[in-house]
C-alpha cells in the first residue's frame, strides 16, 4: 500500500498507529522515552492531517509548537493546547539524541496522553471521512 503525504487519512492512520504502539509499550516499560517518542510523533501526524485537511503545504518538522501555531490559524480552540505541545516538544527532544536530561522525560505522562487524546478528538471532529460530507 503507497501512502500520500498530502492525504490528510494517511495522516490519522500513522498518527493512530503510533498513539496506539505508545499506549501499549506504556503497559509493558511505564513512562519511557520510547513511549515519549511515540506519542510526540502521533501528535505531529494528527497535527499534520488536520493542517493538511486545511490545504497547508507540509513542513517536514518535528516541532509540535510550528505546528499548533499553523492550527490555531485555523481554528483558535488549538491555542489551548499550547503548553502540551511545549512540554511534549520538550520531551522529545531531550530523549530524541544523547545528552539530554531524561530524569523527567514521561514523568507526566498521563497528563500528557490525556491531553493528547483531547487534541485528537478536535482533529477527529475537524476531518470529515473522505466520503462523508461534514455535518452542518
Amino acid at each position: 500500500m503507497k501512502t500520500d503525504e498530502t492525504n490528510p487519512q494517511d495522516w490519522l492512520v500513522a498518527g493512530k498507529t503510533r498513539l496506539q504502539s505508545a499506549d501499549r509499550l506504556h503497559v509493558v516499560e511505564g513512562s519511557s522515552p520510547s513511549v515519549i517518542e511515540l506519542l510526540q510523533e502521533a501528535v505531529e501526524r494528527y497535527l499534520k492531517a488536520y493542517l493538511i485537511s486545511k490545504n497547508w503545504l507540509l513542513v517536514r518538522t518535528h516541532d509540535l509548537n510550528r505546528l499548533l501555531a499553523e492550527a490555531v490559524k485555523f481554528d483558535p480552540r488549538f491555542a489551548s493546547f499550547a503548553d502540551f505541545a511545549q512540554s511534549l516538544t520538550e520531551q522529545f527532544w531531550e530523549q530524541h539524541y544523547p545528552g539530554g536530561d531524561l530524569s523527567e522525560v514521561g514523568a507526566d505522562y498521563p497528563e500528557l496522553r490525556q491531553q493528547a487524546g483531547e487534541l485528537v478528538a478536535l482533529i477527529r471532529a475537524s476531518i470529515s471521512p473522505p466520503d462523508e460530507p461534514k455535518q452542518p
